[in-house]
């Protein structure tokens, strides 16, 4: 299934630890030719980031990664800005973004992919123990949905 558009219709299921965005999802990959689509690592600006080019070539900054927090894991914030990114695409080119929601594994709070609204199922993202998910999920949200003027997350 081919997405074209930044602007889905989008229903939100729950508003509370759980939260599931329903949403067809919009598009981003490492630095794109100029006729591709999708999500990417960007690192230009000296701060990784998770960017998304739509199918008319405009590009929007969907997460900047410059939080160390889980640096000592091994996931540095260019790592996490790749390995995300990554997921973001594969899960974007396989028709998966359709349902995003959120969990907790290993105690730590997650944004996941979910087949119709259910569980978490591709884990996209992982966020610090104690961060309000609820506030992620929103702007992720308006993200998708293409809202002016909203910045990226901040992770």
């Amino acid at each position: 299934m081919k997405l074209q558009s930044l602007t889905p219709v989008l229903t939100v299921v729950a508003i509370t630890p759980g939260l599931t965005i329903s949403t067809e999802p919009s598009q981003a990959q490492s630095n794109p030719a100029p006729d591709q689509r999708g999500f990417y690592c960007d690192t230009s600006t000296g701060v990784p980031m998770t960017m998304y080019q739509n199918a008319g070539g405009s590009v929007e900054r969907w997460i900047e990664w410059s939080s160390g927090a889980f640096s000592r894991s091994g996931y540095s914030p260019l790592t996490r800005c790749q390995k995300v990114s990554e997921r973001l695409e594969t899960q974007r080119r396989a028709g998966r973004l359709k349902y995003i929601t959120s969990s907790m594994q290993k105690s730590l709070p997650v944004v996941c992919t979910a087949t119709d609204g259910g569980e978490c199922d591709v884990m996209l993202f992982t966020l610090r123990r104690r961060e309000d998910v609820v506030p992620v999920m929103s702007k992720l949200l308006a993200l998708r949905e293409g809202v002016k003027g909203v910045p990226p997350l901040r992770l």
